[in-house]
C-alpha cells in the first residue's frame, strides 16, 4: 500500500507540473493575443486620426483659399499686413484635438529663384540684391554667388564662392548641381556654404518662388518676383539699395503698421533714398524703387492639426490670380 500511493502521489505532482506548463503556455499566447491586439487598435486608430487631421489641414487650406480671395476682392491693388489673411487666429477645437494656422505674404521675401530670370539686367539686380541681404545678416555675400550657379545652367563657376559640379561631386555624398529653379527653399541647404545655421539665419527672409505663373508654358520668360514692400522684412526693405540702412528700414516698417503704403514712392520718401531713372530728368526721390510692388499672388499656409497622439504640419503654397482666384500650387507634409 504505502509503494502504491507513492507511486500515485508522483502522478498527481507530474499531472500538476504538466497543468502548470499548459496554464504558463496559454497565459503567454493570451497575453501576445492581447498585446497584438491592442497594437492593432493603436494602429487602426492612428490611421484614423491621421486621415482626420489630414482633413481638418485641407479644410484649413480651403479656408485659406477662401481668405485670400476676399481680401482681394475687397482691396485688389493693396496687400498689406492690416487685412484679414495677415491676423494670427488662436487655436481652434475641433473634435478630437485641435487646429492652427498662419498664413504668410512669400512676396514679401527675397525669392532665390530672381537669380534665374531670363532678363539678364534682372538676375544682376537680384544678385547684388542677395549679396546685399547676406552681409546684412552677417552672412558670406559668395554665398549668392553659389545659389546663382546652382539654379542657373552652365559649367564655368561665378567668381568668387560661386560652385558647379566640380565642387558638389568631390563632396560625400556627392551630388550635381540642380541648374534650375528650386522647388523648395529647403534646396538651399545643398548649395555651397550654406550650413544649417547660415538657412536658419536666412529662412525668415528668403523663399524660392516660381518666376511664371501656374499654368503658364514652360517655356516662357522667367520675370524675377517683386517684391511687396506692405509685407517684406527690415531686412529684405534694406537690401533694395545699397543707401538703405537697416535701421531706416525698420522704421518704415513701424510707419506702415499705421498706414500702409499706397506707392513705392511714400517708401522711397520716408527713406529717404533716390533711384536713377534712366534716360529721364527731375525723378530724383520719385522714381519707384526697382522690382517692387504693393500686390501679391504667392502665399504659404502653416497648418498644424494635433488630434490624439497624432500631429499634422501642412505647408501649402497658395497662387492667387489676377482676377482674386485662389489655387494650391504645391504641398509638403512636416518639412518645407
Amino acid at each position: 500500500m504505502t509503494q502504491l500511493s507513492a507511486q500515485r502521489s508522483r502522478q498527481r505532482g507530474v499531472a500538476l507540473l504538466i497543468a502548470l506548463v499548459v496554464v504558463a503556455i496559454a497565459a503567454t499566447l493570451s497575453t501576445g493575443m492581447i498585446w497584438n491586439r491592442e497594437l492593432d487598435i493603436r494602429r487602426t486608430a492612428n490611421i484614423t486620426q491621421g486621415d482626420q487631421a489630414m482633413e481638418y489641414a485641407l479644410g484649413a487650406e480651403a479656408w485659406a483659399e477662401q481668405i485670400l480671395r476676399r481680401d482681394y476682392l475687397s482691396s485688389p491693388n493693396n496687400t498689406n499686413l492690416t487685412q484679414g489673411w495677415a491676423m494670427q487666429l488662436p487655436p481652434l477645437p475641433v473634435q478630437g484635438g485641435s487646429i492652427t494656422g498662419h498664413l504668410e505674404d512669400l512676396q514679401g521675401l527675397f525669392n532665390v529663384n530672381n537669380l534665374a530670370s531670363s532678363n539678364a539686367a534682372q538676375a544682376s539686380a537680384a544678385l547684388a540684391q542677395f549679396q546685399r541681404l547676406l552681409a546684412m545678416l552677417n552672412l558670406d555675400p559668395e554665398i549668392a554667388n553659389a545659389t546663382l550657379d546652382w539654379v542657373n545652367a552652365g559649367s564655368q563657376a561665378h567668381f568668387p564662392g560661386g560652385a558647379k559640379d566640380e565642387y558638389y561631386s568631390r563632396l560625400s555624398p556627392a551630388y550635381l548641381t540642380a541648374e534650375q529653379p528650386m522647388t523648395s527653399i529647403s534646396e538651399l541647404l545643398l548649395v555651397k556654404g550654406v550650413t544649417p545655421q547660415v538657412y536658419a539665419a536666412l529662412l525668415p527672409y528668403v523663399c524660392a518662388l516660381p518666376l511664371q505663373a501656374p499654368g503658364s508654358s514652360p517655356n516662357g520668360v522667367r520675370a524675377a518676383t517683386a517684391i511687396n514692400i506692405n509685407t517684406a522684412p527690415a531686412p529684405v526693405i534694406a537690401s533694395l539699395n545699397s543707401g538703405i540702412s537697416l535701421e531706416a528700414a525698420a522704421g518704415a516698417v513701424q510707419s506702415r503698421l499705421q498706414a500702409p503704403f499706397q506707392n513705392s514712392s511714400q517708401l522711397q520718401q520716408l527713406l529717404n533714398v533716390s533711384v536713377s531713372c534712366a534716360g529721364s530728368s527731375g525723378c530724383q526721390n520719385t522714381a519707384p524703387l526697382p522690382n517692387t510692388t504693393l500686390t501679391s499672388s504667392f502665399f504659404r499656409l502653416t497648418a498644424q492639426v494635433k488630434i490624439g497622439s497624432t500631429q499634422v504640419t501642412l505647408y501649402s503654397l497658395l497662387y492667387r490670380s489676377g482676377s482674386g482666384a485662389t489655387m494650391a500650387v504645391r504641398r509638403t507634409f512636416g518639412s518645407l
